[in-house]
């Protein structure tokens, strides 16, 4: 694993990622709504990503929305 995975793991950017892929291989949007939260997330994010979520966005374009707004950023 390269340094950058690892910073990638250890980071808000990362933590989501993970997140929100585990959605997609166990539904639960209580679950899912939590982790995220937990993640570091501010409640208005998390509600933006479940809307998105309800709109059929994957992943990727989830992951983009985020960074366009610079929740990753902020967070540090």
């Amino acid at each position: 694993m390269s340094t950058t995975e690892l910073m990638l793991r250890a980071n808000l950017e990362g933590r989501v990622l993970r997140t929100l892929q585990s959605y997609f291989r166990r539904s639960n949007l209580v679950l899912l709504r939590e982790s995220l939260w937990a993640t570091g997330l501010e409640e208005e994010q998390v509600e933006e990503i479940m809307s998105l979520l309800d709109q059929k966005y994957t992943v990727s374009e989830i992951m983009e929305v985020l960074r366009e707004k610079n929740v990753f950023h902020q967070a540090r």
